[in-house]
């Protein structure tokens, strides 16, 4: 429901045209400037039984796309700032949850009236040039995202046509209309194969074929895909990198034919791909974290994207996001050239703060052994929901922690730190993964699990996280390398050989030699960086 019917309703209720008594009417706002605020709420009745504001339907459908969410057996309403409630269901429990940044409000409504719900925004993030985005939504329209990403207090929203999706009408090759000033929506696509792998193309100005079908073959592979949104200005990061690297992600990661990995999306990142296993059961699955880390090992930049593959009324857009530092006004270009800069941070709750020598993630410095010997580190994490550590990470090694503290669980660390090669460091925010001991990490729609998922909706189970893009430091101009991680990946790039000469599909014997051939180029990359 969009804010227009769902304000128009409200004033139904208010003016008493569900009843003889007037319903009780709210107000979420700002505690500071009592600016009314959208917002998620949830309603509960002295019978326990959950209760939608008026104007709302009293049932969500299981399969239900667009409007209010239900997950671990909870609903909850998005309103524009204002809600009815019956005067009948009194007394009521209320939760309201505005993203990360906002306190929630918890409370009891006792009385008919006029009831006021204050919010306080504790982080200044965005007024140092911060800015949160979703980079893979399905199956809402840009009116209905326009309303839920306000509520959620994400700044840019990208939605996502594709092969099973039916609004390809809804894209312009620009900023959808509905966006405003903090508010940015982009109707883009994700381009798909089941075997080759998932990508998220962003800012596009013209789709690509083909869209309204999966490609039945395996050629062309996506490096050709990846070519032409760049040609168009697009940003390239492959989807949902946790629980799909795909056949394809090590050729195009060789071939630098990526800008970023959505490190955060449908799966936690420290547990084992869905679908590797099934891709190239030779390679002994790794888990998507690590599979960054080794990459980054080899000397690729990746930045780290998120976004929640929302589809489902089960999931909240936003509920995982990627922060980036944006120079300058806040537009979508502006926030795009911040990916590809790699001035992020990916969370799902946590708050970062991060630099190396006063540089920020994404930037480079280029020192020298006899005159640069200490690095001095400093990381810092806020975060609305409890984590365990703050790490400092060196080329996939832990080399500091902390653990928060405080109502805000703050951590921060202040590193010296020796200079002894070329690396990249980053930042971490984690819960361990043991906290809750019979989570099932693959199940989507769990009705029962995590403290995150049981407040935000993710499509499968997640820990609180959050992690920094890296700042790459070379001593002496020699390059960041590891050979056994680019092994990893040659190993990697010969199962994908064997298996498009098994079992892969192609229209002519000459599209299945192309495929290989690019195969074996990149392949080679890996070679020549495990000899470095």
């Amino acid at each position: 429901m969009n804010v227009n019917r769902r304000s128009f309703l409200w004033t139904l209720a208010a003016a008493g045209a569900y009843g003889q008594t007037q319903p009780v009417a709210c107000r979420i706002v700002d505690a500071k400037s009592n600016k009314m605020l959208p917002a998620r709420v949830r309603i509960v009745d002295a019978r326990g039984q959950e209760q939608a504001p008026l104007g709302h339907a009293a049932a969500i459908a299981d399969d239900g796309h667009e409007g209010d969410v239900r997950f671990q057996s909870r609903r909850y309403s998005y309103v524009d700032g204002q809600f009815g409630i019956d005067p009948a269901w009194l007394p009521v429990r209320y939760q309201v949850i505005k993203g990360y940044e906002y306190t929630m409000a918890e409370g009891e409504i006792r009385s008919p009236g006029a009831f006021r719900i204050p919010l306080t925004r504790w982080s200044s993030i965005s007024s140092r040039g911060w800015y949160s985005g979703d980079t893979h939504i399905h199956h809402i329209s840009p009116k209905t995202c326009r309303l839920e990403m306000d509520a959620e207090d994400l700044n840019v929203a990208n939605i996502l046509t594709s092969d099973f999706t039916a609004d390809q009408g809804e894209f312009e090759g620009q900023v959808n209309a509905n966006s405003g000033a903090g508010s940015l929506i982009y109707v883009s696509q994700e381009f798909r194969h089941n075997d080759l792998g998932h990508m998220s193309l962003l800012n596009l100005k013209k789709l690509i074929e083909p869209v309204k079908t999966m490609q039945h073959v395996h050629y062309p592979l996506h490096m050709d895909v990846c070519d032409r949104a760049h040609a168009q200005g697009g940003y390239v990061t492959w989807a949902h990198f946790p629980s799909m690297p795909g056949i394809e992600s090590p050729l195009d990661v060789a071939l630098e034919k990526l800008d970023g990995l959505e490190i955060l999306c449908v799966l936690e990142p420290r547990v084992l791909p869905v679908f590797a296993q099934q891709m190239v059961p030779e390679v002994t699955a790794d888990n998507g974290l690590h599979m960054w880390y080794r990459y980054l090992n080899c000397g690729f930049r990746l930045t780290a994207t998120a976004g929640t593959d929302k589809m489902t009324n089960f999931v909240t857009v936003g509920a995982n996001r990627v922060y980036a530092h944006v120079d300058g006004e806040f537009t979508y270009e502006n926030w795009i050239e911040a990916l590809r800069r790699g001035r992020t941070f990916v969370s799902n709750s946590p708050l970062l703060e991060f630099s190396v020598n006063g540089q920020e993630a994404g930037s480079t410095l280029a020192l020298s052994s006899g005159r640069d010997k200490v690095l001095l580190i400093h990381a810092r994490s806020e975060s609305q929901l409890p984590y365990d550590r703050l790490e400092i990470v060196r080329n996939g090694e832990v080399i500091a922690q902390a653990s928060p503290s405080g109502e805000r669980h703050t951590a921060e660390i202040h590193l010296e730190h020796p200079l002894e090669r070329s690396c990249w460091i980053a930042v971490r925010a984690l819960e361990d993964l043991k906290r809750y001991s019979t989570t099932d990490f693959h199940q989507i729609h769990s009705k029962e699990g995590t403290l995150l998922s049981s407040l935000y909706g993710t499509r499968r189970p997640e820990y609180v996280f959050a992690h920094s893009s890296a700042v790459y430091v070379i001593r002496d101009e020699r390059p960041i390398r590891n050979s056994d991680d680019a092994q990893y990946y040659i190993g990697y790039m010969d199962n994908a050989i064997r298996w498009l000469n098994k079992s892969a599909r192609f229209a002519r014997e000459s599209d299945k030699k192309a495929s290989i051939e690019a195969f074996e180029r990149g392949k080679a990359v890996y070679v020549e960086r495990a000899r470095k």
